[in-house]
């Protein structure tokens, strides 16, 4: 069948495309074929051929489609309209433009490619809080007054009832899907898309979140982006679609309330948990009265926190008949949380195309796949798994795994109460998980994790190279995380560049890379990552912390590569007898000489 798509290139759209049956041909409404041949190509590495781009927008009368491709959406048999943008502070000319008059635009080209060939089935994607059904759509008489609702949902709402109309009387079947707020992939809890959720983590993580909007009795119904594409999939699949609406969420007492989901937040972007709630009719009150802009949380996002519950039948008998499961992931609402406390660092992070998120236990890594030993490269403090790509793409093409530690980049902090144990296990974890040996490569503190897992898994480690180990206590001065964190939350650009020259991480200004001055500023704007450097700087200063035995290891697997103008670490005694490799460097040289440090490693793994 055809399918014509809009909204393709969005949060949602992009995981339709990706799991849409590939004996279906997909023609997608976009607004630039060459963004969206690069985009598909990383969703359908094995071939897009099924996958059409036609050109067009939302907002253009007959959605801008012209010539051959307004022929090929003509011949299509369903129609899936997913397009629109996710901003809630929309203006009500703009929400109007994308949400109202879209519809009417889609609508009219159903009824021309229904009156050609009988269209088999519109799907329309819209939103939990919408009120209209298959009774209630003829005209407003559902008590909901949509002159009272924020532009974006008003307009939503809108198109929702417009649709319902139009198909009716064109006796196209109609599937209305109402997602509950939309978050990450079910398995790395990746969230393209910020808003929504992301408004709750980004108060939370500015402490702005004391008090819990509305408490215990009420909920913000959430749904995984990937569950909302596998609804729509299989709705295609339908044989003779009905006319229903699936409400795509779990029921109220199946998810965390408002009380419980704010406490995880908190637990996960590591500050204090909420101590009380608060009406949410005074919250609403209050940011309407100015307070929202000067705290930054729009009013309009309280409207996904509610009281009742939702039908769920038909989305239940949906899931039964095609063996979905589209459930809430609790495990993975961890990752979807510490992903947008990233993202919300790190607004403009794009990491090469080579790469991609992937999940192990309970890390996340940026993973590029290749033929041969997979290679895994630990970080170590103030940096992430992204300052190693420049590093990565200097080595051929094995797998590679650049790993984020617990609390850093997109992985979640391990809650161990023994700070080193906690990353130990988790590295451990992450090794055991391969079928196969691995090359193990750390750098700084990362190379002390990677030497303590080489002690536990000898047999698993084909090669192990350590890049400017932290084998010995850190200044006592870093003891204090608390101490440390306070100043952490102070540093600017330039103070962090002075400590980089003084204890000679860099030898000079123009060794240190724009980039990782930058990556490392949005870093530190996130109190989970300023937490997690300044107790694991506390761990490492303390000597019981850094006991790794270098008789625990075999010697024919290890290589160290030393930069000797480091000014704050040295080679203990104890490792001076294992083969170290000197260069003229400062400590933080895989991120300043990543073509150098990567000759090194390929004469090793060879």
């Amino acid at each position: 069948m055809n399918i014509f798509l809009t909204g393709g290139t969005g949060f949602i759209g992009k995981q339709i495309i990706k799991l849409m049956p590939k004996h279906h041909r997909t023609i997608v409404l976009v607004r630039s074929i060459n963004k969206f041949n690069n985009m598909v190509n990383s969703l359908v590495p094995s071939g897009h051929q099924n996958v059409v781009p036609v050109l067009g927008d939302l907002t253009q009368p007959n959605l801008g489609l012209k010539g051959n491709d307004l022929r090929l959406v003509m011949d299509s048999d369903i129609i899936i309209h997913a397009g629109g943008p996710m901003n809630i502070e929309l203006d009500q000319s703009a929400a109007e433009r994308v949400f109202l008059q879209a519809s009417k635009e889609i609508a009219s080209i159903a009824r021309s490619v229904h009156q050609k060939k009988a269209l088999k089935q519109f799907i329309h994607v819209v939103g939990f809080m919408s009120p209209y059904n298959e009774e209630n759509f003829s005209d407003d008489q559902t008590g909901f007054h949509l002159e009272k609702a924020p532009p974006y949902e008003q307009m939503k709402f809108k198109a929702d009832m417009y649709i319902r109309q139009t198909m009716h009387d064109l006796g196209i079947p109609l599937s209305v899907v109402n997602p509950g707020v939309v978050i990450g992939d079910s398995i790395t809890g990746k969230t393209e898309q910020l808003g929504g959720l992301s408004i709750l983590v980004d108060s939370t993580r500015r402490k702005l979140m004391p008090f819990v909007p509305g408490g215990k009795e009420h909920w913000i119904p959430m749904v995984h982006v990937d569950h909302v594409a596998s609804l729509v999939s299989a709705l295609v699949e339908e044989e003779q679609p009905l006319n229903n609406t699936y409400f795509l969420l779990d029921e109220k007492y199946n998810t965390p309330n408002m009380k419980e989901l704010v406490t995880a937040i908190a637990k996960e972007v590591r500050v204090k948990a909420p101590v009380g709630t608060v009406s949410l009719k005074l919250m609403k009150s209050l940011l309407r009265m100015g307070v929202g802009k000067l705290v930054k949380i729009p009013e309009a996002s309280m409207e996904f926190i509610v009281k009742p519950d939702f039908p769920t039948t038909s989305i239940k008998e949906m899931g039964y008949k095609h063996n979905l499961n589209i459930s809430l992931q609790q495990t993975t609402l961890p990752f979807v949380i510490t992903d947008l406390d990233y993202r919300l660092s790190h607004k403009d992070s794009i990491y090469s195309d080579n790469f991609h998120n992937s999940r192990v236990g309970n890390l996340t890594a940026l993973v590029r796949e290749g033929n041969g030993i997979p290679i895994i490269m630990l970080h170590g403090t103030f940096a992430g798994a992204d300052c190693f790509i420049p590093l990565a793409n200097s080595l051929p093409h094995q797998p590679i795994w650049l790993v984020d530690l617990p609390g850093f980049g997109r992985s979640p902090y391990h809650h161990n109460p023994q700070t080193m144990a906690g990353y130990i296990n988790s590295v451990v974890d992450l090794i055991l998980s391969f079928q196969s040996p691995v090359i193990l490569i750390g750098h700084s503190f990362g190379g002390l994790v990677a030497a303590h897992a080489a002690e536990q898994l000898q047999e698993r480690i084909k090669k192990l190279i350590l890049l400017q180990p932290v084998l010995h206590p850190a200044h006592y001065k870093y003891r204090s995380s608390h101490v440390t964190k306070f100043f952490l939350s102070l540093m600017n650009k330039s103070m962090f560049k002075r400590r980089l020259l003084a204890n000679g991480s860099f030898l000079n200004e123009k060794e240190i890379p724009d980039s990782y001055l930058d990556y490392v500023m949005e870093d530190l704007q996130s109190p989970r990552v300023r937490t997690s450097n300044s107790e694991v700087m506390s761990a490492i200063s303390n000597p019981h912390s850094i006991q790794a035995n270098p008789d625990g290891i075999d010697l024919n697997k290890l290589n160290i590569l030393w930069g000797d103008k480091d000014l704050e670490y040295s080679v203990p005694n104890e490792w001076s007898r294992n083969p170290i490799t000197y260069l003229p460097l400062g400590h933080q040289f895989p991120i300043s000489h990543p073509e150098i440090t990567a000759q090194w490693i390929q004469k090793w793994i060879q």
